[in-house]
């Protein structure tokens, strides 16, 4: 699209500014062609100042690009074209600039005239200076050339068209400049930037962010295609001055089909695809960065353009000349949309849709807002709320609707929605009659009050009975829609209701709903749309809750019941009432009662610590958080709200207060928002950092006062105290400190180990940003050695009471870290010189984590004698088992022999159970003289050694090894021997080893439950080892594999048995017949458990089975596929399994590799043996499996059928080429057919996807 030819540039040559201006163009044409990320220095002085002294442009780039020179250049601009003239300014030049600078830079001469010197080629003139040697390279860019840069960007060449040459832009496409002129002055006064954007900023940047990326589809959801390009023209106007320029020089509007299609072949630009462009807005992202409005049906493919509050278009109503007041109610009474806003400050008479003058007819449709016409009861609800003597009445009034250009209503199938029903009310609203709004609430009721009836008593029973199904979402969806737009839009369409206030009027249809207030049924049958119902009437909500929770509250406990069928994992029903509580709750009239619900919710909470979210505390939470309010309240009313909380349920309230203590990585989400409603008041309260600290202040004194000398509680808040700031942590202390009057103790307190612990982790950390500062630090060291109990165990139990313990200070990396083993070792030291073995016996009882002593016991000086007495101390303790069983361990690897004489005479004389015995063995070295004690106790303790010994002797003999193996054999624990085993598999013999996986077959249930996941790879490893031996028939291993099939088959090592089946086909129908009867064959009158495990295995082994019989590399052998499905069919029918046997086959050969040098899969080899048998069985096999084989695979939201149409133009093809085979070409072809089919369900299903709210 040439936009500036060379007469306009003759045109512009004669401006005095031509020169200045002509820099500035380049200027631009430089931005639009080099990313500014390629540009290091970039230096044009165009406008008022292209006439100083110096060079007209100086620029640095990184690779040549178009008419841009690489690396350094400089630029000179002039007009007066020829020969003569260029070389004048070249030697002017050149005469002037030091070699040095020449050698390194280009030099570019431009002009706005043609090259006029036909007997010297302009070429030829850039040759000869080039050959001069003096600069590094030489381009002179006349007017022809600029004419071919300007058409490679007409987002630049549109702008000076209009304001250098004021010529009118070509038709179809506008600059971002020429849009916001036009869309502007469609308003009275003209429409700020500021208006549009409001408080959608953030959308703002995400969405030049996106323009400025890689080539790419961006679509916007929006009421109308107007909103989205309005809003991207202003977040360009409004960007960073450097985004803004370069923007505005790429950026088109592109209206026209005509535009869009010469448009497709430019590159470096930016589009937004409008109007008539919009069907090719998919082909202009292929090489540019393209957006696009997603309306009505289609606008919730991704994040929905949200309407801007009225507060913040108020702000930009002011920079139109309008006062605060004035503007924010101009933003209500047009509802926060440009649409409505048009029409009651139009520049002019305002354009009225096309469809208003069957408004009336449409009333039913418009209120309804959306239904299933293949649900038989919506459709009599439509018949019912438009007066219609049938359905198809409505039918015929809307199908001719779908032809308009900005058609009301969209049709997906059979989904029907009101496109932009907040638009449609401006002009329908008035003229909704109170008969209209009777069979409203009437329909409102009927559908919100349907419960599907259980079948009768003398209906057909059946087992697959399912309830009929209700009225659908869609309706659902819609008529609770109405009502929020009746209630809260009701100013902008100038709705009328006779004796009431359109709000009372919703009230009352809310309050009509059957048990409203009486029981919790009522609004669980609202669903998905309850929030919708507490937008449109929070009041008679509220005051529902209110009256069910003053009833009983046991049947109320039902909704936190959890209902299994998501996808997703389980739902619960109460999350629909917390959704419709947060919606309320950004209304500040509305705050404390929702709030005080949600209090009441949070106390019969059976699952308060779920590990699902959306719990009643944790909405609190996040509607009063300090820094991210959920709540247009400002903070004075949040802190009374928290009051009022804690007034009526004090338990939940310091629940709610640790929830909102102050936390050094915090962070939250935003709960359910209210669709229509505009909340906002006129002036927003600024979360300032003040603010935020005086709520975290107010939070904390309100937890002092409710810890009181809760040692628990207390506890809590010094583990918070960390984040407080200064003021709010001395208080803490203070309290702390007082607390530790009174209630310190001998050993300690809970609360002075806390206390202790946060100084402890403070001091590790000092260096830290996190960490308190000295003087900090040292006030609560004063506390905690003010009160540090004169025991000096408090001081040794450190060590034991974390796995790493704050002790010293933390070491950056490189730097030397404690020895933890040596540090608890001179610990323990230290207590059994001071205090003996009843010093660590004592010890172990004070600390978090005994079983730490055991294993530093071996580090240290103990004698034997002291192990066995404080061996001895454990035994009345029963919390210390765990450092026994270290104990007698650490003994038998200390002092060996010895110490099993010495357990045998004096240890377990004082043990009376068996498992005791055995547990305080089963830490020792696997040998001899282990076994022999173990031998010497009876078969009992035997036994029970055997079954929980979890080591093997590795390091040990192989006489050694092999015992211990035999032992867990005669255990029936062949199976554990793989996870135990490690590198000494190599060692055992390959009878062992398929002995051992023979036996473990019947033992894998209860292994799986002892290793989990790590059961199939111990099994894969052990199979690895056989197939790396000689010594093992492939048959054998087959066997085995075939055995553990459940458990191996997904595991990265070919199976031998596979391969086995590509070359016996015997084999192949044998697995066959264990899984299909013979299509003759009577049903076996006993089907033992042996035969249905071997029927699963033989399944399993057929859906692993896909690799082709001759297939070599990536080539099959004719002759020898040939012959293996001749022979499979040919002893398939004589076991009947002829049919069963195609099929398979068929979805065998469906994993086919394609020929290398074919144009066509599957290869030829395949295709000749799907000609030669002409089964219909086999080509259903094949069909399915190519369907099958697609595996899993991902889509976004709401993606449509775009990989399954990929799909049918590739086996289409494939049919089309393979024209040779016939019986295979149809079968491709109808494969390519059904890919179709599935790609329109899921098209449909996209679509209808998208239309929901």
């Amino acid at each position: 699209m040439q936009w500036i030819d060379e007469k306009d540039l003759v045109t512009w040559a004669k401006r005095t500014d031509a020169r200045a201006l002509l820099i500035d163009m380049v200027a631009d044409l430089i931005r639009a062609t080099i990313p500014d990320t390629n540009r290091y220095r970039f230096r044009f002085p165009g406008g008022d100042v292209g006439q100083i002294r110096g060079w007209d442009g100086d620029l640095e780039t990184v690779e040549a690009v178009g008419f841009v020179p690489a690396g350094k250049s400089k630029w000179e601009f002039g007009a007066g074209a020829g020969a003569a003239k260029a070389s004048r300014d070249y030697e002017k030049r050149t005469e002037k600039t030091a070699p040095e600078i020449m050698t390194e830079n280009a030099f570019v001469l431009v002009n706005l005239e043609a090259w006029d010197t036909p007997r010297e080629m302009l070429t030829k003139w850039e040759d000869e200076r080039k050959a001069e040697g003096k600069w590094r390279e030489v381009k002179y860019i006349d007017a022809v050339t600029l004419i071919h840069w300007l058409d490679s960007h007409p987002a630049v060449a549109a702008k000076y068209a209009r304001d250098v040459l004021g010529n009118a832009p070509k038709e179809g496409a506008l600059s971002t400049d020429e849009y916001w002129e036009e869309f502007s002055n469609q308003f009275t006064p003209r429409l700020s930037e500021k208006v549009v954007i409001g408080d959608r900023q953030k959308a703002a940047d995400e969405l030049i962010t996106k323009l400025l990326g890689p080539a790419g589809t961006i679509l916007i959801g929006a009421e109308t295609a107007e909103d989205v390009v309005a809003f991207a023209v202003a977040a360009i106007r409004s960007s960073e001055p450097e985004k803004r320029v370069l923007l505005e020089s790429r950026t088109l509007i592109v209206r026209t089909e005509s535009a869009a299609r010469e448009l497709s072949r430019k590159s470096g630009l930016a589009f937004i695809a409008t109007k008539g462009a919009e069907p090719l807005a998919g082909v202009l992202s292929v090489s540019c960065p393209t957006l696009s409005a997603a309306t009505g049906a289609l606008a919730r493919k991704y994040q929905p353009l949200e309407r801007p509050s009225a507060s913040s278009m108020a702000e930009g109503f002011m920079l139109m000349g309008l006062d605060l007041d004035q503007g924010y109610e101009l933003a209500q009474r047009c509802g926060r949309s440009l649409t409505i806003l048009k029409r009651l400050i139009p520049n002019g008479a305002p354009v009225q849709p096309e469809w208003i003058s069957q408004a009336v007819a449409l009333k039913s449709a418009f209120l309804a807002g959306g239904w299933s016409s293949n649900v038989q009861m919506d459709c009599d609800l439509l018949k019912e709320l438009g007066g219609f003597n049938s359905y198809t009445d409505l039918d015929s009034v809307l199908m001719p609707m779908l032809a308009m250009s900005d058609r009301p209503i969209d049709k997906v199938a059979e989904i029907w929605q009101t496109r932009a029903p907040v638009d449609a009310f401006y002009f329908y609203g008035q003229q909704v009659t109170d008969a209209d709004l009777n069979r409203l609430r009437d329909a409102i009721v009927k559908v919100f009050s349907y419960v599907a009836l259980p079948p009768a008593r003398n209906e057909k029973f059946s087992l697959n009975y399912t309830a009929p199904a209700g009225y659908s979402n869609w309706l659902r969806d819609g008529l609770a829609l109405t009502l929020v737009i009746i209630a809260s839009m009701h100013g902008v369409a100038g709705l009328h209701i006779n004796g009431k206030t359109p709000q009372q009027y919703v009230d009352e249809v809310v309050a009509a709903l059957p048990d409203w207030g009486r029981s919790h049924h009522s609004i669980i049958r609202l669903g998905d749309q309850a929030a919708l119902f507490a937008e449109a009437a929070p009041n008679p909500f509220l005051t529902a809750l209110e009256s069910i929770l003053e009833g009983s509250l046991d049947e109320l406990v039902e909704i936190f019941g959890k209902e299994d069928g998501s996808i997703f994992g389980p739902s619960s029903t109460h999350i629909h009432f917390l959704w419709a509580l947060e919606t309320i709750a950004w209304d500040p009239k509305y705050l404390n009662r929702a709030a005080l619900v949600l209090a009441k919710l949070a106390e019969i909470d059976p699952e308060p610590d779920s590990n699902f979210a959306n719990r009643p505390i944790n909405s609190l939470r996040a509607i009063l958080l300090s820094w991210s309010p959920n709540t247009y309240a400002p903070q004075e009313r949040r802190i009374a709200c928290l009051d009022a909380i804690l007034s009526i349920s004090p338990e939940v309230g310091w629940q709610l207060l640790l929830k909102l203590l102050p936390r050094l990585h915090d962070s939250s989400s935003r709960t359910h928002h209210p669709k229509i409603r505009d909340l906002a008041p006129k002036v927003t309260e600024e979360i300032t950092f003040g603010l935020v600290w005086d709520f975290e202040a107010a939070i904390v004194n309100r937890a002092l006062v409710l810890a009181g000398n809760d040692e628990e509680r207390i506890k809590m808040l010094i583990g918070s105290f960390g984040a407080f700031r200064a003021e709010s942590r001395a208080l803490v202390l203070a309290q702390v400190d007082k607390y530790l009057d009174s209630y310190q103790t001998d050993q300690g307190c809970k609360v002075w180990y806390a206390l202790q612990e946060e100084a402890a982790r403070h001091n590790y950390f000092s260096d830290s940003e996190w960490a308190m500062k000295p003087e900090e630090r040292a006030s609560i060291d004063g506390v905690v050695e003010r009160h540090r109990p004169a025991d000096p165990m408090v001081k040794d139990r450190q060590a034991f009471d974390d796995w790493l313990p704050y002790i010293g200070k933390y070491q950056p990396e490189g730097g030397a870290f404690m020895d933890l083993d040596e540090m608890r070792k001179g610990v323990l030291e230290r207590v059994l010189l001071r205090d003996g073995v009843e010093g660590i016996l004592r010890l172990a009882r004070m600390v978090k984590h005994p079983t730490l002593i055991g294993p530093a016991l071996r580090h240290t000086s103990i004698s034997m004698e002291q192990m066995i007495e404080l061996l001895h101390g454990t035994f009345n303790h029963g919390a210390l088992k765990e450092l026994a069983f270290n104990i007698s361990a650490v003994g038998a690897e200390r002092f060996g022999d010895k110490w099993k004489e010495a357990f045998a005479e004096r240890v377990l004389a004082h043990i009376q159970d068996g498992p005791s015995k055995v547990r305080l063995m089963l830490g020792w070295p696997q040998d001899e003289a282990t076994w022999s004690l173990v031998d010497s106790l009876g078969s009992q303790i035997h036994e029970m050694y055997w079954k929980q010994i979890n080591f093997l002797p590795i390091h040990g003999t192989l006489e050694q090894l092999l015992y211990a193996i035999e032992q867990l054999r005669q255990h029936n624990r062949d199976i554990d021997v793989f996870g135990l085993v490690h590198l000494r598999l190599k060692d055992l013999s390959t009878d062992l080893i398929q002995a051992l996986l023979i036996n473990g077959v019947s033992q894998v249930e209860e292994a799986a439950k002892r290793m989990g996941t790590m059961l199939s790879y111990y099994l894969s490893q052990a199979l690895t080892e056989l197939r790396k031996r000689s010594d093992v028939q492939e048959l054998d291993i087959a066997r085995i594999e075939y055995a553990y099939l459940p458990v191996i088959r997904f595991e990265e090592q070919p199976l031998s048995i596979i391969g086995l089946m590509t070359r016996a086909p015997d084999l192949f129908v044998d697995v066959l017949s264990h899984v299909f009867r013979g299509k003759n064959t009577a049903l076996a009158e006993v089907v033992t458990d042996e035969m249905k495990a071997r029927a699963q295995a033989s399944y399993g082994l057929l859906n692993a089975f896909k690799t082709v019989p001759g297939l070599n590399g990536v080539e099959v052998d004719s002759g020898i596929l040939a012959e293996w499905v001749s022979q499979a069919r040919r002893i398939a029918a004589a076991k009947d399994l002829t049919e069963i046997c195609d099929f398979q086959i068929g979805k065998l050969l469906a994993h086919a590799p394609s020929d290398t040098n074919k144009t066509f899969w599957p290869p030829s080899v395949v295709c000749k043996v799907i000609e030669d048998i002409a089964s219909s069985d086999l080509e259903s096999g094949f069909s399915i499996e190519c369907h099958n084989k697609r595996g899993v695979y991902s889509k976004s939201l709401n993606e449509g059928g775009e990989q399954e149409r990929y799909l049918a133009e590739q086996y289409q093809q494939w049919a089309d080429n393979t024209y040779l085979y016939p019986r295979t070409s149809v079968m491709l072809a109808n494969i390519a057919d059904s890919w179709l089919r599935q790609a329109a369900d899921e098209d449909i299903r996209a679509e209808q996807g998208k239309m929901k709210w």
